[in-house]
């Protein structure tokens, strides 16, 4: 069997819905995504999968869609798009207290990843998934992606691995079928 792991580093918040610890407060990490890819034969031109391909069809669209985001679930979104709308305005108007800051709006996904969308309340980034996006859910989340993007009948993702922190201890969730 051929693998091949590919990664990207993300700065992104989140919130976990219910924690009875501090994670029930908004807060970010530095992720990593990473993603392991197998075959047992390679293509024609000697690879699992090339690097590019995998930068340009998954973590492209993973960076695009969690890069300075809030990460919420769908119950989380539902409950406060109407505060976060009100924070948005507050936050990005801001902005006008630096004469000649106009800013740029952070770049958005178009469409879904894996049922993730993200969305923008008042001008800031949310990435809303289908679940709470704890980093064992997100591990499954990618696994899944990577086989939807570029999964066929040779390749396939061995497993989708979260690194939530990397720093003072290294914290890692992965999903392996």
């Amino acid at each position: 069997m051929y693998l091949v792991t590919s990664s990207v580093y993300v700065h992104f918040a989140h919130h976990v819905r219910g924690h009875a610890g501090p994670c029930i407060s908004l807060h970010g990490h530095t992720w990593k995504l990473e993603v392991i890819l197998q075959a047992r034969e390679l293509d024609a031109a000697g690879f699992v999968v090339d690097f590019d391909v995998i930068k340009e069809r998954l973590l492209d669209p993973c960076h695009a869609l969690l890069d300075h985001s809030l990460a919420v679930g769908p119950e989380t979104w539902g409950e406060s798009k109407t505060e976060l709308e009100r924070l948005g305005h507050t936050l990005v108007a801001s902005r006008e207290a630096f004469p000649g800051t106009v800013g740029q709006p952070p770049p958005v996904l178009s469409g879904e990843l894996g049922g993730a969308r993200n969305e923008r309340p008042g001008g800031i980034k949310v990435a809303v998934f289908p679940f709470s996006p704890t980093s064992e859910q997100l591990a499954c989340w990618l696994h899944g992606v990577s086989n939807d993007l570029i999964g066929d009948d040779r390749v396939s993702a061995a497993c989708g691995r979260i690194y939530e922190a990397l720093h003072p201890t290294e914290l890692i969730a992965e999903y392996r079928p």
